[in-house]
């Protein structure tokens, strides 16, 4: 059964708010603030690592909430950010390998990156890519594993950094 106490709840709202905050700065304040979207992805990473099923819940609600404010945000931190941040977070929960953390995560950010190049029509990184789907996969392969190795080791500095001074437990 699973406990929740008031902590967990509080640490779960303020966690989901600071990432749907993260996510929603360029839509309010214009596209300078664009880099910070890249940061909404690591409060889902935190609750993911600390219990996946609230992981999970928390990277569904921040959805919803982003895309009921903006529905180009919201479909960009489901099918990304908030990707990242949960999957880098429940495998974190599950093994120590950070080999494996980037393998898997980088698998999964690449479906969910050539449903939205492919099937939805949005160009992923801002350009199309040139050449047939046989190349164009294997090099969002390369670049998921690579983004998801850089953001698994600064998400877990992140999290071993705030855990030290406001343990989540």
């Amino acid at each position: 059964m699973l406990c929740l106490s008031i902590r967990n709840i509080t640490q779960g709202g303020l966690l989901i708010c600071l990432s749907v905050l993260l996510q929603l700065l360029p839509a309010a304040f214009g596209e300078i603030f664009i880099i910070a979207t890249i940061l909404s992805a690591v409060p889902i990473y935190i609750l993911s690592r600390s219990n996946p099923k609230a992981g999970f819940t928390a990277y569904i609600i921040t959805g919803v909430l982003i895309y009921t404010f903006n529905s180009h945000e919201g479909m960009f931190f489901l099918f990304t950010n908030g990707l990242v941040g949960f999957s880098i977070g429940a495998f974190s929960y599950i093994t120590k390998s950070k080999i494996i953390i980037s393998i898997l995560s980088g698998v999964i950010l690449t479906f969910s990156l050539a449903i939205v190049n492919f099937l939805i029509g949005i160009p992923v990184l801002g350009v199309n890519f040139p050449g047939s789907i046989l190349i164009q996969i294997p090099v969002l392969m390369a670049f998921s594993i690579v983004y998801c190795f850089m953001y698994s080791l600064f998400a877990d500095f992140t999290y071993n950094y705030l855990n030290r001074r406001y343990p989540f437990r």
